[in-house]
């Protein structure tokens, strides 16, 4: 019985995490000097409960569950993308998300517009050490380092 109530608030927690779409800063338009840059989160079905945590530049800019976007802006100079999610406590291990995160390094232009989607992260991350170097939007791209975690980052089409 005990084992029916846990598995049911399980559930419900995980659930309830799928519908954060939190965003820190409000959307603003591009500002002189600044670009602007667009994240979308996929909706695939894998870690749908799981609610993804963007940084920029070390700030937190949006937790996005599965089908949402964050639009806003970004400085010129270099940049760092960097999306992670939570995992579960060590008592639930056999329900825990890859742990660690991913970022993505670029060069962000002046007037330029910057997309970028997340997805799940369907093959192993020591795959995605190194990037094909094309650009999100104009910018010059770098790398996808941090090889871990549930999701990857890649530029939008």
């Amino acid at each position: 019985m005990v084992l029916i109530y846990r598995s049911a608030l399980l559930l419900m927690l995980l659930g309830c995490s799928g519908c954060i779409t939190d965003q820190f800063d409000a959307p603003t338009a591009a500002t002189s000097g600044q670009s602007a840059i667009t994240i979308s989160r996929s909706d695939d079905l894998t870690y749908r409960a799981a609610a993804a945590s963007v940084e920029i530049n070390g700030k937190s800019v949006a937790t996005l569950a599965a089908g949402r976007t964050y639009t806003g802006t970004v400085p010129p100079g270099p940049a760092v993308l960097k999306v992670s999610a939570w995992s579960a406590p060590i008592g639930l291990a056999s329900h825990r998300l890859p742990s660690g995160s991913t970022s993505y390094r670029f060069t962000v232009e002046s007037g330029k517009s910057y997309s970028f989607v997340i997805s799940p992260r369907g093959e192993p991350a020591a795959i995605d050490l190194a990037h094909d170097g094309t650009s999100a939007g104009g910018g010059s791209a770098e790398a996808v380092e941090g090889g871990g975690g549930a999701f990857q980052i890649a530029t939008a089409q």
